[in-house]
This record gives structure tokens, sequence and C-alpha cells, in this order.
């Protein structure tokens, strides 16, 4: 199919072209601003000057899936989990996390990556790299990938304020991390991310906004049960942020609460951001629950696009 020059509305974006995504787009004699309609995949492209740029599937119920495949400029998704096997009644509220309350340090540090299984390592069927993503001490996003020593100590070459999450990349064969495998601030002592045996992925719930981005929260997942014996719980979640960082106090923009004798699981979409569900550059933001029985195990996800400022 040629590339046809139109001057038409589609979708109330203002089109100049059309063609097939197979086809070849103009570079040279167009404006900046003009648009190229995609017949066959619905999408719009506008031409910057330099590129065309896919402004946004038209077909709504692909734009989350547009992002996630990073088809939209300028965005991506990210999911946050937060797991915690067993908490007791007297515990209070308490981070939904592998490792309990995070300690959030003041400085950036590296960070000791161990496993507490001699399989995650060179020659062994368990974890053999694990990415570590977070971001530095102004806040700006950083990754690195790890090569696991079993339980010995493997220093990250980079320091991090925060460390977002943990991921096993490689394996030896038995398809995940074999045993528990921490992040740990190297001067402070304090954990700070925990991948859980055979999980893959950490679940601390908690995530730094990385700088030059702004967080958009859209759906949140609740799950509550009894992991041995007695009654149902009654667990509350809170979701809490500190807007900017840690200059700021923790507010509670978010509350749930399950009665498992009831139903374990709950699902909140979010239909359009708010200032409520908008999280700021640096922003720090934590998943909390509190539960009336001991061994409940309490879970949370967390799915947000991230946004260029």
């Amino acid at each position: 199919m040629t590339v046809v020059r139109v001057k038409a509305y589609v979708s109330e974006a203002r089109v100049h072209m059309f063609g097939l995504a197979s086809d070849t787009k103009p570079t040279t004699g167009v404006n900046i601003g003009e648009r190229f309609w995609e017949t066959d995949t619905g999408d719009i492209y506008s031409w910057s000057g330099t590129a065309w740029l896919l402004e946004v599937g038209t077909r709504a119920q692909d734009f989350k899936l547009d992002v996630a495949r990073g088809r939209v400029p300028g965005m991506s998704t990210v999911v946050l989990r937060g797991h915690n096997p067993s908490q007791t009644a007297a515990s209070g509220f308490v981070d939904v996390s592998e490792f309990g309350d995070l300690t959030y340090l003041s400085s950036a540090e590296t960070m000791n990556i161990v496993s507490d299984s001699t399989s995650d390592d060179a020659g062994q069927t368990g974890t053999l790299t694990v990415l570590v993503d977070g971001v530095d001490g102004d806040h700006v996003a950083q990754t690195e990938v790890v090569v696991m020593n079993g339980t010995t100590n493997v220093l990250t070459a980079k320091s991090y304020l925060r460390v977002n999450t943990l991921v096993g990349l490689t394996d030896g064969g038995a398809g995940w991390n074999v045993g528990a495998i921490t992040a740990t601030a190297s001067s402070a002592g304090t954990i700070q991310q925990k991948i859980g045996a055979t999980s893959g992925v950490s679940a601390g719930s908690h995530y730094t906004v990385p700088a030059g981005k702004t967080a958009h929260v859209f759906k949140l997942e609740f799950n509550a049960t009894k992991s041995s014996g007695g009654t149902a719980p009654v667990v509350e979640f809170h979701a809490l942020a500190r807007p900017g960082g840690s200059a700021r106090s923790w507010l509670r923009f978010f509350d749930k609460k399950i009665d498992a004798a009831v139903a374990n699981e709950l699902d909140v979409d979010l239909p359009f951001p708010t200032s409520d569900t908008q999280l700021t550059e640096k922003s720090d933001f934590r998943m909390t629950a509190d539960t009336d029985q001991n061994s409940t195990e309490a879970a949370t996800r967390m799915y947000l696009f991230l946004v260029d400022n």
C-alpha cells in the first residue's frame, strides 16, 4: 500500500497521512506535529521533527498494553509487590514485606547481596544472577546485575539510597532462587529488600519514585488469609506515601479492611489519577497491615504508570 496524504479528522486527532504499519513513513517534507494513521493497527504517530512518535493506541482497551510494550513515549508500567508470610496480632501495623519494616537510609550505600542457600551460586541449581533496581543518592534511577556467590556476600558496584526491587535473572536449573536472597546496606547493616525462597522477585511493598518521574496509581490488590489454624483474620491495609521524600511526613492516602471469613481478596481499580494517587519524584511509598489473628499471611500489589516529567 502507498502512503496517502490527506486532511481529515480521526478520533479528534488531525491526520495528514495514512497507510499500513509496514509502510515506510516519510521523513522529509514533513512538518512538526503532522500525524500518520496506521489503518491496520489504529495507532496514530506524530512527527517530532526527528522521529515518528506513537501518541496513543486509538483503541482505549489497549492503552495499558501499549504502555507496557513501550509504545507510548515517556510512560512505563510498574508492578509493586508486597508479602508478609506470617504476621501476629500484637505487631500492630507493619510493612507488608518479606523482611519486616524497612529502615530508610539517609544516604546512599553499597549493598551486600547474599542468599541463605549455597545452591544460589555458580555451578549450582539456584539463582546465578540478580538484577538490583533502585535509586542513587540523588534519586536517579539505576540498575546493575550481581553475580551470586551463595552464602557469601557480594558487594554492589553502585550505591543505593533505595532498593526498589530485586529480580532473579538466570538460574542453574531449579527455575528460581533456592534460598532467600537479601540486599543489606553495607554500612547501616539493615535489610533493604528481599526475595523469598523460590519467589524469583522481591516483595517488600515499598517504592521510591525516581527523579524526573511521576507515578500514577491505577490499581491496588489486597489479600489476607490464615497461614495455619485458628479463626479467619480481619486485616486492615494502609497505603502510605511521603510526597517528595524523607523531608515530609507520612500520609495515609488509602485504606481497606478485609474480613477473611467473608472474602480474602479485594481488587480496587482507580478510574483516573488524582492528587491522592499521584506520587511525585522522590516520593516514598509503602503498604502496611494490621491483623487481629496470629499466623496471618498478607499480600498486596500496586500497579502504576511511571511518567516522564
